[in-house]
């Protein structure tokens, strides 16, 4: 079982920085953030989807991304994608930025989401069709620079469950489109049994990302009926029994790399990797 880690999760390291402490935890795979920093962020904390010390934007992961996957292959690393902003119904030539940065790292896929589904009643049949043709379009764009599209079960979307993500994955070629299958997300949205997830997807999981997350009840409504909010936590603390998930991937044969996602609050970043890492390097040998 190969880990690497989503650098979403590191904000407050530089890219040496982070090279450094996934090569001592033993990752293997780095999943590029290629997005920009909001401008009221910029002065504020390093966090996760706001300021970051390493500034990497499209732009400069097509001009400096060759540069940057050599500095992690002389770590021992790979690239495993791009996880930028994008969803599948944005520009064409905002398609093109982030396919073009990818394939000048050298980094084979790039994360690319369905559009946000309404908040109220809609035509799912028509909103699932016009998704589709899309994704056509985004295949098209990414198939001259050889680079596959990879769908986050994301909360939010409609890949939030594994039964979603079917419905438009299944069109394509697995080279072409797959999924990141994303374990956190199912304690937001979309929670279904690993076992079946694992069966439904199989031939499309890209890659996997994983971290903790539970649901707490500490308020309820005017009716008396509890309202529920969602934390990130240590994988061991998380609402989904984490060896389940391993057991289900081996079982199936999945060979996708678990890329590390642990968003838990205040704690440093060499503490989040580590721990992840051991205690998946020990669900590998025993589950």
């Amino acid at each position: 079982m190969e880990l690497g880690v989503n650098a979403v999760m590191l904000p407050e390291l530089d890219f040496a920085a982070q090279i450094e402490l996934c090569r001592s935890a033993g990752l293997r795979y780095y999943q590029y953030r290629p997005r920009y920093i909001a401008e009221d962020q910029r002065n504020k904390p390093y966090s996760y989807w706001g300021n970051h010390c390493f500034d990497l934007t499209p732009e400069k992961l097509i001009e400096q991304g060759a540069a940057l996957t050599a500095q992690l292959r002389q770590a021992g690393m790979e690239p495993w994608g791009t996880a930028p902003y994008l969803n599948v119904d944005a520009p064409e030539e905002q398609l093109l930025l982030h396919i073009r940065g990818a394939a000048a790292a050298e980094a084979r896929c790039v994360r690319c989401n369905p559009p946000s589904y309404p908040r109220e009643i809609f035509d799912f049949p028509a909103y699932l069709k016009q998704t589709l043709e899309l994704y056509r379009r985004a295949v098209e764009l990414a198939r001259p620079y050889s680079i596959k599209l990879i769908i986050e079960t994301h909360a939010g979307t409609a890949a939030c469950s594994p039964g979603l993500a079917w419905n438009i994955c299944r069109e394509f070629d697995p080279r072409e489109l797959g999924v990141i299958l994303d374990i956190a997300n199912f304690h937001r949205e979309g929670e279904v049994a690993p076992s079946l997830t694992v069966s439904i997807l199989r031939d499309h999981i890209d890659c996997i990302h994983i971290g903790g997350s539970r649901r707490e009840k500490n308020a309820r409504d005017e009716f008396g009926c509890a309202l529920v909010t969602k934390e990130f936590c240590d994988l061991k603390d998380a609402d989904s029994y984490v060896p389940a998930w391993i057991s289900a991937l081996k079982a199936a044969n999945v060979q996708a790399p678990l890329l590390i996602e642990d968003y838990e609050p205040n704690v440093p970043s060499e503490v989040r990797i580590r721990r992840c890492a051991e205690l998946l390097r020990q669900l590998d040998g025993k589950v």
